[in-house]
């Protein structure tokens, strides 16, 4: 497929959101707004007295509305999520094609930490054994019964969870998707503490930043030895 092509793909985008948070709402429309490759409808969240349950309850609602839409891929967007200037719609679809067809039933946009291997398949995409946060997910279609028939528990997350339903996960790096600090959380008390978002993402960042410099450094050795 080539390039212009991708100027006519639209990808089914959901984002969750509480109906009372108007400040969310507000800020995640104009992330989208000068972004016709994502097709947006915003579903209103679950409400639940634990937000972890909500979360994920918002998921599966989700999940269920692509299923009646019949989506083969779907993008899950939270409310608090912001694109970062590494995002390019190009690089970004041939990323979801290239991983559908390597099998992939997650490629996250952006995580905040959580995994203890990482393997580069690409120079810009690592395939990871776990992550935390759920901003910006693209979700495929293979992967939607294992969530509507996943056993969520009460002292579950969202990201611990999904991590732990598929070895088929990767993320894209540089991050395209990063999550916005509003001050409060209504998922995790934990997130409710000023610059705690921030500090994952960065973590997370550095240490993919090594991987990425190791992958450029093996592939570079590589071409010159075919050279001589």
């Amino acid at each position: 497929m080539s390039h212009n092509q991708f100027s006519d793909i639209m990808i089914p985008t959901y984002i969750i959101n509480m109906k009372h948070r108007e400040d969310r709402r507000e800020s995640i429309v104009k992330e989208f707004s000068e972004r016709p490759e994502f097709d947006c409808r915003v579903v209103e969240a679950c409400v639940h007295e634990k937000g972890n349950i909500g979360l994920w309850e918002s998921i599966k609602k989700t999940v269920n509305i692509a299923i009646q839409n019949e989506d083969d891929v779907i993008i899950i967007v939270e409310d608090d999520h912001v694109f970062t200037e590494h995002y390019s719609r190009d690089s970004f679809i041939e990323n979801i094609i290239e991983s559908n067809e390597q099998g992939a039933d997650i490629l996250s946009g952006g995580i905040g930490g959580g995994f203890r291997f990482v393997v580069p398949i690409t120079e810009n995409r690592f395939w990871i054994n776990h992550f935390w946060c759920t901003q910006f997910m693209v979700i495929y279609s293979r992967f939607f019964d294992q969530i509507l028939n996943a056993d969520f528990g009460p002292k579950d997350t969202a990201d611990n969870f999904l991590s732990q339903l598929t070895a088929h996960k990767m993320v894209l790096y540089p991050f395209v998707s990063v999550q916005k600090d509003f001050g409060y959380s209504d998922i995790t008390a934990e997130n409710n503490i000023s610059g705690n978002i921030e500090h994952y993402f960065k973590t997370a960042d550095n240490t993919l930043n090594i991987y990425q410099k190791k992958y450029k450094q093996l592939v570079l050795a590589h071409k010159e030895e075919r050279t001589i």
